[in-house]
């Protein structure tokens, strides 16, 4: 099985260099290796021609951006499975392919663990082992799956289509959000470290408001106005559970709050 391995890079010549010297060291024989540069001008490219022997496709252009790179990998991609491991991010051993593809596999998408290099320390993130693999539409709504984490069949995005270049930072998880979470498609877990994740890296920076208003954006385009209002709905409860919390921690709140709901539903102002 031929797993192709996309790495996207705009002027990081050092990140560049370990990602693709991580790739070209697996044990694993059946690789398609692609590297797409933004047209960088701190020596990206020289780093390139250095493994040219190495690499099965390189292009070194200006893009419109991190997903319009991805695209362009896919596009080009000849692999049963696809893997984004973007400069500066690397396999946490030899033998990560070796350990993923011991044995067939056909599942739309397989995941494993991924370290998280915060540069004073690093953490493991296993909490995809703990999942029981029905991974629900909140599940992915509430949550952030990391792409570093999984390697995606390729069929996936031709039956739902490459990335959205509309968005900066939620287009590898609007795929999960629709092939998942919508559309159930199958999740298969291996107990494999896979990657080493460089939190300096563009998504890394950008904060929490942005990344709610882009899963809010994709989730109004994806769901019926029920469903999404619904779903926001949930995430806010869990998100603020500690208003609950307070209602119940003294019975005198409580019943203040009981009150206030009664007066609420008489003077129709809510919803129930």
């Amino acid at each position: 099985m031929i797993i192709s391995i996309v790495t996207i890079n705009f002027n990081n010549k050092e990140g560049l260099e370990k990602t693709i010297e991580s790739v070209i060291r697996q044990t694993y024989n059946n690789i398609e290796f692609i590297v797409i540069d933004g047209g960088s001008n701190d020596g990206s490219k020289d780093i390139i021609e250095k493994y040219k022997d190495n690499i099965s496709y390189w292009v070194s252009e200006p893009d419109k951006g991190i997903y319009h790179a991805m695209n362009k990998g896919i596009r080009v991609a000849q692999g049963e499975y696809l893997y984004f491991l973007n400069s500066g991010d690397y396999f946490t051993s030899d033998e990560v392919l070796s350990q993923i593809w011991v044995e067939n596999r056909s599942e739309a998408f397989v995941c494993g663990n991924l370290i998280w290099d915060k540069k004073d320390r690093k953490e493991r993130d296993a909490g995809y082992k703990t999942r029981d693999w029905l991974f629900s539409l909140y599940d992915i709504y509430s949550g952030f799956l990391s792409h570093q984490a999984f390697f995606i069949r390729r069929d996936m995005f031709d039956k739902y289509g490459h990335y959205d270049e509309r968005f900066k930072i939620m287009s590898d998880w609007k795929l999960f959000f629709i092939a998942i979470g919508i559309h159930s498609e199958k999740v298969i877990y291996a107990d494999v470290d896979i990657a080493v994740y460089d939190t300096e890296g563009f998504s890394s920076k950008i904060g929490g408001k942005a990344i709610l208003e882009e899963k809010r954006q994709i989730a109004q385009e994806e769901l019926s106005p029920q469903t999404y209002k619904k779903l926001d709905k949930l995430y806010w409860l869990e998100r603020n559970d500690f208003m609950i919390e307070f209602i119940y921690s003294k019975k005198w709140i409580h019943i203040l709050f009981k009150a206030f709901y009664k007066i609420c539903t008489k003077l129709k102002l809510t919803n129930v």
